[in-house]
């Protein structure tokens, strides 16, 4: 079994501090991005050193701290300045903007790292009682400002790392269910569980670098979620420790006892409480599984494809269609084939061009991997198959699936490599009805690739579908574009919101699996509805009455907008092409 010891990711990007992307095997990555962003040389601008970094200094609460060194151990409370840094973001766009430039407004005071559910039931009293701010953190990989450090009151703010609660305590084989504690990270759990011969079957694109506990407290979805389900339908009891109290739900698979208070701490982003334990689904391992690689003519016929298979009742446990502009950078990432693979790929490119009369600049990609016993798996793939080619798609056969394998948790490093270049690179995700999927997509790329024009840059916008519902999908769009000098974050904000702006107009919701944060929160009322956030508020005053829990996230202040960063001076400077 690994070593469980916790290695947080780099203070200024994605990843291990020993690891970095490189584009050495990829040689047509920097010319594809070169020529669509309209950028000129190879230019590098690397992040501050970490002896350049200057942090706030810490604030002092006394009584909270005594009480803490009361009943932790030493090495449990940290105000070092590498782990202050470590704790001060998660890793959104700004957050990564601002810590490469050294600028770092805010950080926790102390972080504090507890081993039991007991020293979290010590530490929430103690922030109860000696009003500090807590922010429970599982790998620090949030995307969209869950970990904001910032309170309107000035408090004491302290960095509730997980990361030694990460056992599995108990795997049910007959039930199928798990106990597990939450700090515990994707690989070292999954590692685990195969132990037991089982899988919780969730892998996030950050799979490796982010934990359990924050999957369910921001709602995650994995890249298998069409079998699985997202982490909220894995979840069948839990444990979460608030300054009312301690949330204990039982462990049966279904009740109706009242309104879902198991619902309600799931995805509730650390404002209510702390999780300190969770029971999860299971399943068998698989004995078969393969990855595959389609291609289609256009976006239309595989989401058409996929349509039909969620309506037949067999769809693959990753299913995950490219648009256009993904297909073309997922073709730049990819290794040169060389030798026999080459001629076999040319050939292939004649037979598509030539005899299937696919447009290049228009044909998609898709990504599936079948699995299951033996009956199970070659049925899922034969019948899967024959719905691909009735929509016109062609199979590339298990290399396509090989490269996914490989590169599947890399994507997430590519943007230090942009932001090394002086481009913003970052998505915005969503999900709607299959009868609305096609207009949000179409409406959503043209007002982000607008949004990016008013800026004065040249605009690249891609999106893929990697997660399906009997009654919809997710759409996740990715966007970049050359920084505006001096101007780089009200032209992130400006593009930022056209995407946010569009999932609202054209039928969307806020996040599909990334959560609020501060970074979706001047649209949650547009989403929830002005009673539904009263709704949240009314639970976070009962559970935690002096707001000590991860303050300024879910519920928007009187000016969201103002308060995310946008003012209406840039937006109206950038619409007048300025």
């Amino acid at each position: 079994m690994a070593d469980p010891t916790v290695r947080h990711m780099k203070w200024w990007g994605w990843g291990d501090e020993d690891v970095t992307f490189s584009d050495a095997d990829k040689p047509k990555l920097w010319p594809y991005l070169k020529g669509e962003l309209g950028l000129a040389d190879d230019h590098r601008t690397p992040p501050v050193s970490f002896e350049e970094i200057d942090l706030p200094t810490a604030k002092t609460n006394a009584p909270f701290t005594t009480a803490l060194e009361a009943v932790l151990e030493a090495d449990q409370l940290s105000a070092t300045k590498k782990d202050r840094l470590v704790h001060a973001a998660g890793k959104a766009f700004r957050d990564l903007f601002r810590l490469r430039r050294g600028q770092v407004d805010f950080a926790p005071d102390l972080v504090v790292y507890p081993a039991s559910e007991e020293d979290v039931v010590a530490i929430v009293k103690a922030a109860h009682e000696h009003n500090a701010v807590l922010i429970p953190l599982g790998g620090g990989s949030n995307i969209a400002g869950c970990l904001d450090p910032k309170d309107r009151d000035n408090r004491f703010i302290v960095s509730l790392d997980m990361c030694r609660m990460n056992r599995v305590l108990e795997v049910d084989k007959k039930s199928l269910i798990a106990r597990i504690q939450p700090g515990v990270y994707g690989p070292h759990m999954e590692e685990q569980l195969e132990a037991e011969g089982v899988t919780l079957g969730h892998f996030p694109d950050s799979f490796v670098h982010s934990t359990l506990g924050g999957w369910v407290a921001t709602r995650s979805a994995g890249m298998q979620s069409d079998k699985y389900g997202k982490i909220e339908d894995m979840v069948i009891a839990l444990r979460m420790v608030t300054p009312s109290g301690t949330i204990v739900t039982r462990t049966v698979p279904n009740s109706s006892n009242g309104i879902d208070v198991r619902r309600l701490c799931v995805g509730s982003e650390g404002i209510l409480g702390v999780i300190t334990e969770l029971t999860m689904q299971v399943h068998r391992l698989p004995e078969y599984k393969v990855f595959e690689g389609w291609l289609f003519p256009d976006f239309e016929s595989g989401v058409a494809a996929i349509h039909e298979c969620m309506r037949m009742g067999i769809m693959p446990v990753i299913t995950r269609l490219n648009d256009p502009g993904k297909t073309a950078l997922s073709a730049a990432f990819k290794k040169p084939d060389t030798g026999l693979k080459a001629q076999i790929s040319s050939a292939l490119k004649w037979y598509l061009r030539t005899i299937k009369g696919f447009d290049f600049t228009q044909c998609c990609m898709m990504t599936t991997a079948c699995e299951g016993d033996y009956d199970t798996f070659h049925q899922q793939r034969r019948e899967s198959a024959y719905i691909f080619k009735r929509h016109r798609g062609v199979c590339l056969g298990e290399g396509p699936g090989r490269s996914f394998q490989e590169a599947k948790y890399d994507f997430p490093h590519v943007r230090d490599y942009l932001m090394d270049r002086g481009v913003m690179g970052d998505v915005s995700e969503t999900a709607t009805t299959w009868d609305n999927l096609l207009t949000l997509y179409t409406h959503t790329l043209q007002n982000i690739r607008q949004a990016i024009r008013d800026t004065g840059a040249d605009p690249w916008v891609g999106c893929h579908i990697s997660h399906n519902y009997h009654t919809g999908a997710s759409l996740y769009f990715t966007f970049g574009c050359r920084q505006i000098e001096g101007r780089e974050l009200d032209q992130y904000l400006y593009v930022k919101k056209a995407a946010e702006d569009s999932f609202m107009e054209h039928g969307g919701t806020v996040s599909h699996h990334h959560a609020v944060g501060s970074e979706h929160l001047p649209w949650i009322e547009a989403d929830l509805s002005p009673t539904g956030v009263k709704a949240v508020a009314a639970l976070k005053d009962g559970l935690d009455p002096k707001g000590v829990m991860n303050p300024g996230k879910i519920i928007p202040g009187e000016h969201p907008l103002a308060e995310w960063g946008l003012t209406e001076e840039a937006i109206q400077s950038f619409k007048k092409g300025n």
